[in-house]
């Protein structure tokens, strides 16, 4: 499973830190290795076991400033480099951890594939809306609700119910309409994936959170809502415990979006020109189809309507309600048309080959 570490601490030490804190600090991670940063967290060296070793053969002492034996051009990519990095560096340099770092060079988190590991089960609920048409992906969809369409020769549902599954979470809803019958002979009980899955079935179209009003009952506790044709390595844990630790009614989910203009952008002062950029790029922070809840903001969903998230959203905002963003850094595509779909196939075998249970 490939892990982005928000908390980078247990990987890295001071670029004062001596030979034996650095032995101490790389026995502690379990990773063999530690990476040395200067102010504001730069990122300056990197250093292995093998370095120490090989500094120990030269004389080197435990009180030994470390940064003279590491090396000082780690490998390491940019945080707008994420969404289209591939695993299989992590194998072909046998690198147990990568950094991840702003355009100063400044780590902003830690990249590491854990084999094998699963977050301890929680009993929160995960909402999994998968009931729409998927009409912009016909003629696929005719026959084939869009979630049980096969991205890496699996369906989607299956590898966002894998995913859940190795965070931790165990019981899912899932809310169907569209050729809902496909969905439960697929996804049963839940059993074949370790889960407890149940059903609600929309009678009409009850918008992207009208649904889940029928379901308080069974949602006690802060609970996950997410769109069921999204292909994404997100920490499902994380932006739970980040709903959380920030006090909010609703956390959304926020995926990066880049646009280039193809043009030159003028500035200008009446008609003065004073400026000319070329074809920049902006980034956005979107709606990334993924949200946290608290139980009682279900209470301001009208009974038996079409509503939709935004709206919901909205409405908190206008009660000066606490909706927090949680920024989505790892990689995040929306399956709603043609071109996504044949990226998500073409994403897949690079990013997710051997990160679910495969």
């Amino acid at each position: 499973m490939l892990i982005n570490n928000k908390d980078f601490v247990p990987y890295t030490l001071s670029s004062h830190s001596k030979i034996s804190d650095c032995l101490q600090a790389i026995d502690k991670n379990k990773k063999g290795s530690i990476f040395l940063m200067g102010e504001n967290n730069k990122l300056l060296a990197s250093l292995s076991d093998g370095d120490i070793r090989r500094a120990f053969l030269k004389g080197a002492k435990l009180e030994d400033n470390a940064i003279t034996f590491s090396n000082q051009k780690p490998y390491y990519i940019e945080d707008l480099q994420i969404e289209n990095f591939n695993i299989s560096v992590f194998e072909e340099n046998n690198f147990k951890l990568i950094p991840v770092c702003n355009p100063k060079k400044e780590i902003v988190s830690i990249l590491s594939i854990e084999k094998g590991v699963a977050y301890p089960p929680i009993d929160n609920y995960v909402v999994l809306m998968v009931g729409g048409r998927g009409q912009r992906l016909s003629p696929l969809t005719q026959n084939t609700p869009k979630p049980l369409l096969k991205v890496g020769n699996k369906p989607i549902l299956q590898t966002i119910l894998e995913r859940l599954k190795l965070f931790g979470f165990q019981n899912i809803i899932l809310c169907t309409n569209y050729l809902s019958d496909h969905i439960e002979d697929f996804c049963g009980d839940g059993t074949r994936f370790g889960l407890n899955i149940s059903y609600y079935k929309e009678l009409m179209k009850q918008g992207t959170i009208g649904a889940v009003k029928f379901l308080e009952d069974s949602l006690k506790k802060p609970f996950l809502v997410m769109n069921g044709d999204l292909l994404t390595l997100l920490n499902y844990r994380d932006l739970l415990e980040f709903h959380l630790e920030h006090l909010a009614e609703l956390t959304v989910g926020c995926a990066n979006f880049k646009y280039q203009v193809p043009y030159g952008v003028l500035r200008t002062e009446g008609r003065k020109i004073v400026g000319l950029e070329e074809k920049p790029h902006y980034r956005f922070l979107i709606n990334g189809g993924i949200y946290a809840l608290n139980p009682d903001t279900l209470r301001l969903i009208p009974d038996k309507s079409y509503y939709d998230i935004t709206d919901l959203i909205e409405k908190i905002i206008n009660q000066s309600g606490n909706v927090a963003a949680y920024p989505i850094e790892d990689y995040w595509l929306d399956i709603g048309q043609p071109k996504d779909f044949e990226k998500a196939n073409f994403d897949f075998e690079r990013l997710f080959k051997n990160v679910n249970n495969d």
